[in-house]
C-alpha cells in the first residue's frame, strides 16, 4: 500500500452537505476539533447548530460565555447545552436517544462528533453514542469524527489555510483553559502538522474521518477497528439487570466481530460466556470483551452443539440469557430494545427481535430474507421462524428447560417449543441482529441436505407426540390449516394481481407499439429534419465563403478611398498654403507706399474706363 491509502495528499475546501449539527463533549471542543469546518459551512450558507454536552469541570458559567463568544467569533449564533456532568457521558442507550432525536429534530446531513479513537473518556462516549445515532437515523447523513486529543486515521483533509486567524482567534475565547494548558499551541500545532502531506500552498488543515451513515450500517465494527474490545463505558449499573451471552464457538476467524457486535451492546450491564466448543482450551481471549467482563469454558473435549449451549447456560450468571452462534452479529441496541419490550410487557418472559439473514462473504452478504413474524406458539410446533440470537429470555423461564442433548440440530428450535409451553414470547418488530447464512455451522437455512433435515424433523416430533394430547394436535392441525388456507388465499390474490399484471402488461405492449411507431415517424422527421438542416448548413458556409469576400472587396475598396482621400486631403493642403501666400502678398502690395502714391492715377483711369 502507498502513502495516500492512508492519509489524504490532497486538501478539500468542502465536506458535506448542511444542515450542520456538531456534538461537542465540551465547551471548546466545537472550535478545536472542527472551527473549520464550521465557517466552511457558513460560507456556504448552511445552517450550523452546535450541541455542548457537558457543562465542563471548573467554572461553567464561564465556560458557557467562552463558547457564545467564541460562536460569536464564527458567526453561527449560540450553542446549545445539554448539562451532563463533566466525565459523567456513557455510552449507552439514554445519550443514542438523546443524539438521535437531535439528528432528526434538526434534519442534519452532516453531524460532527469527536473520533472513537480519542483518549479522554467523554470524547469517546460522545463519540461511540454518535456513530450509533447516526447508523439508526440512516438516510442520505454523513458522520464527521474530527480530532482533538488524539491524531485520527482520516480521510479528508480540510483545508483551512485561509480560515486560520480566525479559528485562532476562536480558540483564544477560552482563557479559563488557556490559564491553565498551553491548548492554543497545541492545537495551531496540530493544524499546521495536518498540512505534512499537502502541497505547499497549504498550510493548515483539519483531518476528519468521513463516513455515510449506510456504511456504518453495513460494518459497523470496521469504523471502531479493535477499539470496540478496549473501550471503557465507565462505573457499573447495579441497578440494571445483567444479561449473560453465551457464544458457542470452534474458534473460526468471525469469532471477533461476534464479540466486537456484544462489546458495542448500549445496555450497560454485559456479560460473556465463550464456550470452546473445539474443547482445546487454545482460544485466548482475555477476559473483557470491550467494557463487559468475558470468561472462557471448556469441556476439555468437543461438544456437540446442544451440549455447548447447556455448558455456556450453567455458567452464566445473568438474570436475563441469549445465545449468539460466532458468525451472527447484534445491533448495538439488540439486547436494550429487548429489555425495554419486556418491561413493558408484564407477564412475558422472553422477547424476540427480528433477523436479517445476509448471504456468504464471497458473494458480497446479500441480503437473503428477513425473519420477523409475530408471535405465534402453535406454529412454533411446524416451524421454526426464531434464529438463536433473536430471543432475550428469564433465567427463571429456562429453569428445568435444557437443551436436548439427543438433538444433534434443531435442538434451538426445540428448546423454544419448551419455553413457549412455560409462557409467551413478546415480538419486538424491529430488526436488530443479522444472521450469516452459510457461515459454516452445521444448518444453513437456505441449502440443506433435504434427507438429514427429515430425519431431524421426524426425531424431533418423535419426541413431542408423545406429549400432545389428540386436542393439541388437532389444534396444531388447525393452525397448520388455517396457515394454507392464509397462504392459497394469498396465493389466489398474487395469482389475480399477475392476471391483471398480464393485462397492464398486454396493454403497455400496445402502447409500446404506439410508442415505437411513433418513434419511427419521429426518427423519419428528424432524419429528413437533419437533411433540411444540412442544406442549410451548406447554404450558411456558401453566403460565409461569399461574405468574406465581399468583405475582403469592401476592405479594399476602403483602402483605395482612404488613399484618394489621403490625397485629397494633400491637395487641399497645399491649395491652402498657396492660397495664404497669395493673400499674403496681396496685403503686401495693397499695404504698401506705392500702392497708396497711386491711388489718384488709378481713380483717374477707372473713370476715363466709365466715359469710353
Amino acid at each position: 500500500m502507498e502513502e495516500p491509502d492512508f492519509i489524504p495528499y490532497e486538501a478539500v475546501r468542502s465536506l458535506g452537505p448542511g444542515p450542520v449539527l456538531v456534538f461537542a463533549p465540551h465547551p471548546d471542543d466545537e472550535i478545536f476539533g472542527c472551527g473549520g469546518a464550521i465557517l466552511r459551512h457558513l460560507e456556504a450558507g448552511d445552517l450550523v447548530q452546535v450541541v455542548v454536552l457537558t457543562e465542563g469541570e471548573v467554572y461553567p458559567g464561564e465556560r458557557r460565555a467562552e463558547s457564545a463568544a467564541a460562536a460569536a467569533v464564527l458567526g453561527y449564533g449560540l450553542p446549545e447545552h445539554w448539562g451532563y456532568g463533566d466525565r459523567g457521558l456513557r455510552y449507552g442507550e439514554a445519550l443514542v436517544r438523546h443524539m438521535l432525536a437531535a439528528i432528526e429534530q434538526s434534519g442534519a446531513r452532516s453531524i460532527y462528533a469527536p473520533s472513537v479513537h480519542e483518549i479522554h473518556p467523554d470524547h469517546r462516549a460522545a463519540a461511540m453514542a454518535a456513530v450509533e445515532a447516526v447508523r439508526r437515523a440512516g438516510g442520505e447523513r454523513w458522520l464527521l469524527m474530527y480530532e482533538v486529543g488524539v491524531a485520527q486515521p482520516a480521510n479528508r483533509l480540510l483545508d483551512i489555510t485561509d480560515l486560520y486567524e480566525r479559528k485562532l482567534r476562536a480558540v483564544e475565547c477560552f482563557q479559563s483553559q488557556l490559564a491553565r494548558h498551553r491548548y492554543a499551541d497545541f492545537f495551531a500545532g496540530l493544524s499546521r502538522y495536518r498540512a505534512y502531506t499537502l502541497p505547499p500552498e497549504v498550510v493548515a488543515a483539519e483531518a476528519y474521518q468521513v463516513v455515510p451513515a449506510a456504511e456504518i450500517s453495513a460494518n459497523l465494527t470496521k469504523l471502531y477497528q479493535s477499539l470496540a474490545r478496549r473501550h471503557s463505558a465507565g462505573e457499573p449499573f447495579p441497578d440494571r439487570p445483567l444479561v449473560s451471552v453465551v457464544v458457542r464457538t470452534l474458534g473460526r476467524p468471525e469469532l471477533q466481530d461476534a464479540l466486537e457486535s456484544i462489546a458495542l451492546q448500549t445496555h450497560p450491564r454485559v456479560e460473556v460466556v465463550v464456550v470452546d466448543a473445539a474443547g482445546e482450551g487454545r482460544l485466548e481471549l482475555g477476559e473483557w470483551c470491550g467494557p463487559f467482563p468475558l470468561r472462557t469454558v471448556c469441556a476439555g473435549e468437543p461438544l456437540p452443539r446442544a451440549r455447548a449451549a447447556n455448558l455456556g447456560l450453567r455458567e452464566a450468571a445473568g438474570e436475563y440469557r441469549m445465545l449468539l452462534d460466532d458468525d451472527d452479529l447484534m445491533d448495538p441496541d439488540h439486547i436494550a430494545g429487548l429489555l425495554e419490550l419486556l418491561a413493558g410487557s408484564p407477564g412475558c418472559r422472553a422477547a424476540y427481535a427480528g433477523v436479517r439473514v445476509e448471504g456468504p462473504p464471497g458473494e458480497g452478504r446479500p441480503l437473503l430474507g428477513i425473519f420477523n413474524e409475530p408471535f405465534n406458539g402453535r406454529r412454533l410446533v411446524y416451524e421454526n421462524y426464531l434464529p438463536i440470537h433473536a430471543v432475550l429470555f428469564h433465567r427463571e423461564l429456562a429453569e428445568g428447560c435444557d437443551f436436548d442433548e439427543q438433538l444433534e440440530v434443531y435442538e434451538d428450535w426445540d428448546f423454544w417449543i419448551r419455553l413457549s409451553i412455560k409462557g409467551s414470547f413478546v415480538h419486538h418488530d424491529r430488526i436488530t441482529a443479522t444472521y450469516r447464512s452459510a457461515g459454516g455451522s452445521r444448518v444453513s437455512l437456505f441449502k440443506e441436505d433435504q434427507e438429514t433435515v427429515r430425519e431431524q424433523r421426524s426425531r424431533l416430533y418423535a419426541k413431542w407426540l408423545a406429549c400432545w394430547q389428540p386436542r393439541d394436535i388437532d389444534a396444531i392441525f388447525e393452525e397448520y390449516r388455517h396457515a394454507r388456507h392464509d397462504l392459497l388465499q394469498r396465493q389466489s390474490g398474487l395469482r389475480q394481481q399477475l392476471d391483471s399484471a398480464r393485462e397492464r402488461e398486454a396493454g403497455l405492449h400496445q402502447e409500446i407499439i404506439a410508442v415505437n411507431a411513433d418513434r419511427a415517424e419521429l426518427n423519419r422527421r428528424l432524419q429528413e429534419a437533419g437533411e433540411v438542416y444540412a442544406q442549410v448548413a451548406a447554404e450558411r458556409d456558401a453566403l460565409r465563403v461569399e461574405l468574406a469576400s465581399l468583405h475582403q472587396s469592401a476592405q479594399k475598396q476602403r483602402e483605395a478611398l482612404q488613399s484618394d482621400i489621403a490625397v485629397l486631403k494633400a491637395g487641399e493642403q497645399q491649395m491652402r498654403t498657396t492660397l495664404d501666400e497669395t493673400r499674403d502678398t496681396l496685403d503686401a502690395v495693397l499695404g504698401s507706399t506705392a500702392w497708396r502714391l497711386t491711388a489718384p492715377m488709378r481713380w483717374a483711369l477707372t473713370m476715363l474706363r466709365r466715359r469710353g
